[in-house]
């Protein structure tokens, strides 16, 4: 099985900490040079020295993927560093506490800019410059949503659901008309996983233990690699069993 990614060249987004810092670092540990965005130049500083530090490739980019305009910074910056672009993954994301009662216009709002509208932006980025630059090679988009999106429900995040529901629709026509470019594209769905944003405990998992995410990270770097070449337009569930209870 082929899970090397040597030469390639992969934005991550919200890869400051947690899962974002893990697919990063395992990306660049399989080979592939990274930019790696957050919204917190110094998050996004550390992943990247963390990378440097272990032998890998990376620079940091900082920049709001909500707004488009610091999305076209975040693509040119890592094709200005390496000449090419192979792989985004989409996991920039923020998850605010409120009943649907409570949740006002803004905070909505705020929530699929940052979870959705981001997706439309980079994916149509990077798309065009895979369509137009990398012909036989093709691409790789990876999306991390979440099992709140299509599967369970999560207690007062209403908006932080409706937006991953989105991510995995909007993945899915995504996959078929970026086909025809060889671009492939896929969602990953996490569940419980053990970061500082993790709100479930393992009680109710059937593997009684919180995912790592490290091990999300591993189910990104499959698709990513030449060992999910025939993979697109999947959903990929990384929750221990979470969705069976």
């Amino acid at each position: 099985m082929d899970l090397r990614l040597d030469h390639r060249v992969a934005i991550v987004t919200g890869a400051g900490q947690g899962i974002g810092a893990a697919i990063a670092q395992t990306l660049a540990a399989a080979g592939a040079r990274v930019a790696v965005n957050d919204l917190n130049p110094d998050r996004a500083e550390r992943t990247a020295q963390a990378i440097l530090a272990a032998g890998g490739v990376a620079l940091a980019v900082d920049g709001d993927v909500s707004n488009k305009f610091q999305c076209v910074n975040i693509v040119e910056t890592a094709r200005a560093a390496w000449g090419r672009l192979d792989i985004l993954v989409n996991n920039a994301g923020i998850a605010p506490s409120s009943s649907i009662l409570k949740t006002d216009e803004w905070e909505w709002q705020r929530v699929l800019d940052v979870n959705l509208k981001s997706v439309f932006f980079m994916s149509q980025l990077c798309g065009r410059v895979m369509a137009d630059e990398n012909r036989e090679r093709g691409g790789v988009i990876v999306n991390v949503a979440s099992t709140a999106g299509v599967l369970t429900a999560l207690p007062f995040q209403a908006a932080y659901c409706a937006s991953k529901a989105g991510v995995v629709g909007f993945a899915r026509e995504c996959a078929r008309e970026f086909a025809a470019y060889g671009v492939r594209v896929n969602t990953v769905l996490p569940g419980a996983i053990d970061t500082p944003t993790a709100q479930q405990t393992e009680r109710a998992i059937p593997l009684a233990r919180l995912g790592q995410a490290e091990e999300v990270a591993n189910a990104v770097l499959f698709l990513c690699s030449d060992a999910g070449s025939y993979i697109t337009g999947s959903a990929l569930t990384v929750d221990g069993g979470l969705t069976l209870t």
